[in-house]
């Protein structure tokens, strides 16, 4: 054969093969959105959604009656009810429903595990009964918001005058499990469709009895496997972090008061200063992130579809949020300081209560703890959805622990009633908001002075940060206990060392000590003169880590030992200093006392 004419039969074939790949039976490729959070028990029966399918074949009567059994087969839960046959429509090539005075349809039936639905249709020998490429529809007399629709070109609402039912479908939440905090995965519900022909029997056929019938799932190029429900998250909670200027702990005052710089006017939304007394940590929203409908309808769940709060207000198919409080609980890795609150603003320069009711903690006490948790059941729907800010105000007369901060926001839904099961999930996450910067303490426990007899300290200071510059204080703890003098050794910039004597050092530290909060006590300025009695406290503002090494010489006989190990350090930026190479033991409880 001439290579033309084998090229001429390739050709053909591949037509031939597209042909058939395109004419092929073929399930509709959209699916129904439920959210995720109103899914809540096995037992609950959510409607399914119309399900549609192209015969790639045509239904021909004309001669012989045509007897065949359409199924739907789940891959994941179970049907609880099967609808009834006004529910099952046919529609020709063009969309337009094929009357019900040419077919019939059973009775929907159940399998015995409930996982597959399926319903045999007829059309009676008639002359001219011929359809071409036509679609079988399951659920589609029925929308979900109880709408009987009558199928096209029918006359009516639903074979012999009765309106069509829905199949519902059941054991839903082991598929989709949990809302989990913060992120979740989308979970789906495949469906099958199967179409056996030459049927006799109303029981349920399948591929082994039928295996020589020309069924349509059977068809090569088929596509009959398809999404039932989708499940997305649509509620999520934002934490967002101050990053803007944020506040720091100010050694000069004894850690009493913030340290940042403010702009006159035009503030950003999260900038994390706001005055001496004032900071913001971040903000709280609650987002909308799908647009999956409530179990009973097509409205979208969500807090733009109405909120109502009340201990047991989960009566509601209609989108509507109905929470019995909306908690968030604020802590702090340290504490709080003494006589603060915590606030939740609706702006971010100010605080500003909410118009629906004021959100701010009592006056912090020692017994007070590191967690105050607020929990709202009176904010309205736009409350709700626009940022609550998070304002850390002090009163400026006791000492400021240097906290990291956190943040866990709950929706907690209100509670179902059996059998409807209309109560929600929780939605709920935890994040980090903004630390106060500043924190860094380190304690050099065998700190020599310079009116030391014998041995005399030098101390190396590091800023390990990429991109801050470390302001470095110093203070001398006396071995009796009592604070002595404080003052600013030097700054440091990122990447930065410098090394002191203890000469050097001694000569900075002038400040004189004050009694600064219960149990502290003010020390003489001048060092006690007890060998080697004193530490060194050095702190750091501006950055979250410092390296300080200390180095003994003996002036006597010139003996130079590396003493650092013997340090106690804090890092004011997490609780778990395993990040940092300098692995000691905490001494440091506060920064300076001045």
């Amino acid at each position: 054969m001439k290579q033309k004419q084998l090229s001429i039969l390739a050709a053909s074939l591949v037509a031939a093969f597209a042909a058939n790949v395109a004419s092929a039976g073929q399930i509709q490729s959209s699916s129904s959105a439920i959210a995720h959070e109103v899914i809540v028990n096995d037992a609950q029966a959510v409607s399914a959604p119309p399900v549609s399918y192209r015969f790639a074949g045509d239904i021909d009567a004309t001669l012989v009656s045509q007897t065949f059994q359409i199924q739907l087969v789940l891959s994941n839960g179970t049907f609880a009810t099967a609808g009834n046959a006004s529910a099952i429509t046919l529609v020709d090539a063009n969309g337009v429903g094929i009357p019900y005075t040419k077919y019939t349809v059973t009775t929907p039936t159940l399998s015995a595990d409930k996982k597959v639905l399926y319903a045999n249709v007829t059309f009676p020998q008639s002359a001219g009964t011929t359809f071409v490429t036509p679609a079988v529809r399951f659920n589609d007399t029925v929308t979900n918001t109880g709408v009987v629709v009558a199928p096209p070109g029918a006359g009516g609402p639903g074979s012999n005058g009765t309106a069509g039912v829905a199949a519902t479908v059941s054991g839903l939440y082991t598929l989709v499990g949990a809302v989990q905090p913060c992120t979740n995965t989308i979970p789906t519900l495949g469906v099958a469709f199967k179409h056996f022909a030459n049927v006799t029997s109303t029981a349920q056929a399948d591929d082994v009895l039928n295996a020589n019938a020309a069924n349509e799932h059977q068809r090569s190029g088929s596509t009959n496997n398809g999404t039932l429900f989708t499940f997305p998250t649509n509620l999520s909670l934002g934490l967002t972090a101050a990053s803007v200027n944020l506040a720091r702990v100010d050694p000069s005052t004894g850690n009493t008061l913030f340290k940042g710089t403010a702009a006159a006017s035009a503030l950003p939304a999260l900038n994390g200063f706001r005055s001496t007394t004032v900071a913001q940590l971040g903000s709280i929203t609650v987002k909308q992130d799908a647009n999956g409908s409530d179990s009973g309808s097509n409205t979208v769940y969500a807090v733009a579809s109405g909120v109502t709060f009340g201990a047991n207000a989960a009566t509601k198919t209609t989108g509507v949020v109905e929470l019995k409080s909306y908690d968030i609980a604020i802590t702090a890795s340290q504490g709080f300081a003494v006589g603060s609150t915590v606030g939740l603003s609706t702006t971010a320069d100010t605080y500003t209560a909410p118009a629906s009711g004021a959100i701010l903690s009592p006056a912090v006490t020692s017994t007070t703890g590191n967690t105050i948790t607020f929990s709202n059941a009176t904010l309205t729907a736009a409350e709700l959805a626009a940022p609550l800010y998070v304002f850390y105000t002090v009163p400026g007369t006791s000492v400021i622990p240097v906290s990291t901060f956190s943040a866990t926001a709950t929706l907690t839904k209100a509670a179902g009633v059996s059998p409807t099961f209309l109560n929600e999930q929780n939605n709920s996450c935890t994040k980090p908001l903004a630390g106060l910067v500043g924190g860094v303490k380190v304690d050099v426990r065998n700190y020599a002075t310079s009116k030391n007899q014998g041995w005399a300290s030098y101390i190396r200071l590091i800023n390990p940060s990429e991109t801050n510059t470390a302001t470095i204080y110093g203070q001398l703890i006396h071995s009796d206990g009592s604070y002595g003098g404080w003052g600013q050794i030097t700054t440091l910039a990122p990447r930065a060392a410098a090394n002191f004597s203890s000469t050097q050092i001694d000569a900075l530290l002038t400040g004189t000590p004050v009694t600064n909060g219960t149990g502290y006590v003010a020390g003489a300025v001048a060092p006690v003169a007890q060998g080697l009695g004193e530490r060194l406290r050095v702190t750091a503002e501006g950055v979250s880590a410092l390296k300080v090494q200390n180095y003994l010489l003996n002036g006597s006989n010139g003996n130079f030992i590396e003493a650092s190990s013997s340090q106690g350090v804090d890092f004011d930026s997490s609780t778990d200093r395993a990040y940092d190479s300098q692995l000691n033991d905490q001494d440091a409880q506060r920064g300076l006392a001045k």
